[in-house]
């Protein structure tokens, strides 16, 4: 390729890139007007809309067909760019499972871009409590690990908060880094620092290429990171937004074991989400404590063709004679079959809690 080639193809990109940033500025300009428009309307209600951001992202990926850019990376450009066009109206502030560094915080960034503030707290029940308190907006939680189960933490937070809705979800696939605060070889490691579920899934890359290394079990990959960047000779398996934020040595990416390691998290508020056309919809059902009670809860689901993604079963914490059920479905609580299927298991004598309708993860 000569210069002249390669000039005509960079003034080519300058061109486009000014067209983008005039699109880019008249999709603000109709997004503030929206927002004095709602302002009118309900003051109160907040400017975030999770079923009408669904809407927009499903919409731009249905119609990438034919592009070099995945979908995914798609949809990290129109994250930010929804981002960027909401923070002139409002700047959410989202609360999270601290310290910084960690998958959640990740997790947040993934779902809500750069300019949202993001706010670490010690605990789940803390980030609860911002909710629940109107201390934040949003806040995001983990609720199940593809290779650990779920959270109950997050399942007992969800039965005692009577005020507080899932309003979203969010899939993180759980990459491990392994990093160092400063540069040695391999074989001049002290000791490898983590969480101990890092740690697990990377046992095995561990023994294959380090050996018997001493493993320094740690509160958070975050607080590994810190310790690595603090201490000489010191390995640490984080995520790579750890990695940039604690401006750590990256050793080797993907040292996980299996690479189908996910979790999910979910986004929890105060208001009702909006039909997306693909949703989900959570509930806790408690049951008498007797022989089918599992069966009654199951069969209007099966019958009405309702596929269930997720149960959960334990006993009631709050009647030692009941069972609670935790349960997630396809469709949104307005759909009329879910409706009727819900009617009949309390028509069972059972009690049903409806912890939100939110869409479906894109």
């Amino acid at each position: 390729m000569t210069k002249k080639n390669l000039k005509s193809f960079r003034d080519k990109i300058d061109k486009i890139d000014q067209e983008i940033l005039a699109l880019i500025q008249k999709r603000a300009f109709h997004a503030v007007a929206i927002g004095k428009i709602k302002s009118k309307t309900d003051p109160k209600q907040s400017f975030y809309k999770p079923g009408r951001e669904t809407k927009i992202l499903r919409n731009i990926i249905k119609s990438n067909k034919k592009g070099l850019l995945p979908d995914s990376k798609i949809r990290a450009i129109y994250k930010e760019l929804i981002s960027g066009c909401l923070s002139l109206e409002e700047i959410l502030k989202v609360a999270y499972l601290g310290p910084e560094g960690t998958h959640s915080e990740a997790a947040v960034h993934n779902q809500f871009g750069s300019q949202a503030i993001r706010i670490p707290t010690n605990t789940i029940d803390d980030v609860f409590y911002q909710v629940i308190n109107n201390e934040v907006n949003i806040g995001v939680v983990p609720v199940e690990n593809s290779s650990e189960g779920v959270i109950n933490t997050t399942l007992n937070c969800l039965a005692d908060s009577e005020d507080i809705k899932i309003i979203g979800e969010i899939y993180l696939d759980i990459d491990h880094q392994l990093a160092s605060g400063n540069k040695f070889d391999l074989n001049q490691a002290f000791a490898i620092a983590s969480h101990p579920q890092a740690l697990g899934q990377c046992s095995k890359w561990i023994e294959r290429n380090i050996g018997s290394i001493k493993r320094l079990e740690m509160p958070s990959s975050a607080a590994a990171a810190k310790y690595a960047k603090e201490n000489k000779n010191i390995l640490c398996i984080v995520n790579s937004l750890a990695v940039e934020n604690y401006k750590l040595r990256l050793v080797k990416k993907n040292i996980q074991d299996y690479s189908e390691n996910s979790t999910r998290f979910l986004v929890i508020g105060k208001t009702q989400v909006e039909k997306t056309g693909k949703d989900k919809s959570s509930f806790l059902i408690q049951t008498p404590n007797k022989p089918g009670s599992l069966m009654s809860v199951l069969k209007p689901f099966d019958e009405k063709k309702i596929n269930l993604s997720k149960i959960e079963t334990r006993p009631s914490r709050g009647n030692i004679n009941s069972h609670d059920f935790f349960v997630d479905c396809e469709g949104h609580i307005k759909d009329q079959k879910l409706r009727l299927a819900i009617k009949e298991v309390i028509d069972t004598g059972a009690i049903v809690r409806n912890f939100g309708s939110y869409p479906e993860y894109v």
